[in-house]
């Protein structure tokens, strides 16, 4: 049973107050809140069997290993991957984009070849591939989106031809809250043998993932997106790209031989696990998703649709409110303006009244230029919040259009 009020309980910070007001956490995009199964299962870490993890021989280096592994395989059943090793720890969706722009592009790439970028993707899916594109001589180039973020599939058709190698595309839209349809654009461009790298970070708190399905070659999210701890994330890849794709970084663990002449590189997933990674992380991770998988997706899903539809309405009905899209979003996010008012003087009036967004360029400055504004306010809900919520929000709204003068 999906008990809203009982779910509530299991986050710790929503119970909390301000200045004898209630929380009304609405930055759920930029990161997520934490249950406390997630808590504990960090704390219980460290309290009883923290230890190293694949060296020991001794009883809590074996446990940790084991419940360390266990998340990988949670992992795995979460996206429908196919095998265990394809799941690679990673610090988050940035390290995990990093990782495949130097180890892997410059493997399918020469000079003079090209990549395709969308025009309304996060900075962490267009710097690394600007710098490594840089160094490798290669072209960087745009595809252009629908005006709710999409990408524009006719342009983007129009721009694969065979000097294209990679494809990055987020799955959801972090200002607009629209999906692609990654199926299509995968299979548009197997056909032209280009490989496909997916920004999952906004998708998989909200939606089941079925990698097997989409058929993508890269996937990534970061854990504190979807309730796990930060720190952690994972990339994924098919086997055969990820036996070709070199190590990103180098040290403990991740190796096979060395000596001082020449080292070797252990096998998958551990060949890109360099050092000691984030084993608390990793665990909370896996404790993140199964409470997910608890809850289940689809009453997740039922819960946003609820929000959506009520933060749609009002949003739309507010007065001297400027919505950043045209139609209601696949996920819960919502970027708009108030006119003549800047997005920072909204979010501060906001926090002021216990209530808490994202405002500013959302860390997508190109997207942020191509709608021709300076920033926006972004509400971005979960299945925790509650239809109440939004309506304080938007109560919160209209006072602040009469301090501003802008709601006469």
């Amino acid at each position: 049973m999906f008990n809203l009020n009982q779910i509530r309980l299991d986050f710790p910070i929503l119970n909390s107050t301000r200045n004898n007001q209630p929380l009304v956490y609405f930055d759920n995009a930029a990161t997520t809140q934490k249950p406390k199964i997630v808590i504990d299962t960090i704390s219980d870490f460290y309290s009883n069997y923290n230890s190293n993890i694949q060296r020991g021989m001794y009883f809590l280096a074996d446990r940790a290993t084991t419940e360390f592994e266990k998340s990988r395989r949670v992992v795995r059943k979460f996206l429908n991957a196919q095998l265990k090793e394809e799941i690679i720890f990673t610090s988050g969706t940035t390290q995990s984009i990093n990782m495949v722009a130097f180890g892997f592009l410059n493997t399918v790439s020469s000079a003079g070849d090209e990549v395709l970028i969308g025009e309304m993707e996060h900075h962490a899916n267009i710097v690394p591939w600007q710098v490594i594109c840089d160094k490798l001589k290669l072209k960087i180039v745009t595809i252009k989106c629908c005006e709710n973020g999409k990408i524009d599939i006719w342009d983007l058709k129009n721009k694969m031809n065979s000097k294209v190698k990679l494809l990055a595309v987020q799955q959801t839209s972090n200002i607009t809250g629209h999906e692609n349809n990654i199926k299509e654009i995968c299979n548009l461009a197997q056909k032209q043998n280009i490989k496909v790298f997916v920004d999952g970070a906004q998708s998989v708190s909200h939606k089941p993932i079925n990698l097997q399905d989409l058929n993508c070659d890269f996937f990534s999210f970061s854990g504190h997106k979807c309730f796990g701890p930060t720190g952690v994330g994972v990339l994924y890849g098919k086997k055969e790209l990820l036996l070709k794709m070199e190590p990103f970084m180098f040290g403990g663990n991740m190796i096979d031989l060395v000596s001082f002449s020449k080292s070797t590189w252990g096998k998958l997933p551990y060949k890109f696990e360099a050092g000691t990674v984030n084993i608390a992380g990793v665990i909370g991770l896996g404790a993140a998703l199964k409470y997910i998988l608890s809850l289940g997706l689809n009453n997740i899903q039922k819960q946003e649709d609820l929000l959506k539809e009520k933060m749609w309405e009002e949003l739309g009905a507010a007065k001297n409110v400027v919505m950043g899209l045209t139609k209601k979003p696949d996920s819960p996010i919502f970027s708009f303006n108030i006119k003549s008012t800047h997005s920072y003087d909204v979010g501060s009036l906001l926090d002021e009244m216990n209530i808490c967004v994202r405002t500013g360029h959302l860390c997508a400055q190109p997207a942020i230029k191509s709608l021709g504004v300076s920033g926006f306010v972004r509400a971005s809900l979960c299945f925790y919040n509650t239809e109440e919520e939004v309506s304080v929000f938007i109560s919160a709204l209209k006072r602040i259009m009469k301090i501003v003068n802008n709601g006469n």
